[in-house]
C-alpha cells in the first residue's frame, strides 16, 4: 500500500515502530469512550500490528497513520478491514484524530480513504461510529448514502464508492489538492 497526499496530511501506511503512537491515540481518555478496550501494555498493540502485517500483505487490511504535511507530527489513524476482493467491499475503522490535527484532517483523511479505496476497486464500504458518538455519527451521515445495520453499540452505514467519487469527492476535493510548489 502507498501514501495519499493531501494539503495538509498525509496517509501513510502503518510501520510496527508506530506501536507505541497508536496505542497512545487507542489509550487517550476521549478515545476510549468510542472504542473497544485496549489492553495499558504497549506490546500488545506491537503484537497485533505484527499480526496485521501478516493481514495487510494478504490484502485483507490497509491500516494508516495520519500525519501532517508541514511537520510530518502524527495526528491520527484510520484502518480498512474485511476487504472482500470479489464483493468488492470493504469496512473502515479505527480513526482517531488526536488534539494536533490539522483543521480538515478530517474531511481530508475521509478523502483519502475514498482515494485508496478506489484505487483497490472497491464499490461499497461499510463505516460504523458508536451510538452515543454524536459528531462522528453526523459527519457518517453526511458522507454515506444509506443505513446499513446496527448491534448493540455502533450504527453502520454504507458508502456507495462511485457515488462518492462523483459527488462528496468532486465536491470537496479542494480539500486534498495540493499546489505545484507543495508536490
Amino acid at each position: 500500500m502507498k501514501s495519499f497526499h493531501g494539503k495538509t496530511i498525509v496517509l501513510r501506511p502503518v510501520e510496527i515502530s508506530d506501536y507505541e503512537f497508536i496505542h497512545s491515540l487507542r489509550v487517550a481518555p476521549k478515545s476510549t469512550k468510542f472504542l473497544s478496550i485496549v489492553d495499558d501494555d504497549p506490546l500488545q498493540q506491537k503484537r497485533w500490528l505484527e499480526q496485521y502485517k501478516k493481514r495487510e500483505d494478504a490484502g485483507e487490511e490497509c491500516y494508516f497513520l495520519i500525519q501532517r504535511v508541514d511537520n510530518a507530527q502524527s495526528v491520527g489513524s484510520l484502518r480498512a478491514y474485511n476487504i472482500d476482493n470479489e464483493k468488492k467491499t470493504a469496512q473502515c475503522g479505527s480513526w482517531i484524530l488526536n488534539e494536533n490535527k490539522t483543521m480538515t484532517s478530517a474531511v481530508e483523511s475521509i478523502l483519502l480513504l475514498c482515494e485508496a479505496m478506489d484505487e483497490l476497486g472497491m464499490k461499497k464500504v461499510i463505516v460504523d461510529a458508536r451510538k452515543d458518538h454524536a459528531m462522528a455519527l453526523r459527519f457518517i451521515k453526511k458522507i454515506s448514502q444509506r443505513f446499513h445495520s446496527e448491534d448493540a453499540t455502533n450504527f453502520y452505514y454504507e458508502i456507495d464508492m462511485p457515488v462518492i467519487m462523483t459527488e462528496f469527492y468532486k465536491d470537496n476535493h479542494h480539500y486534498i489538492e495540493r499546489d505545484i510548489a507543495q508536490a
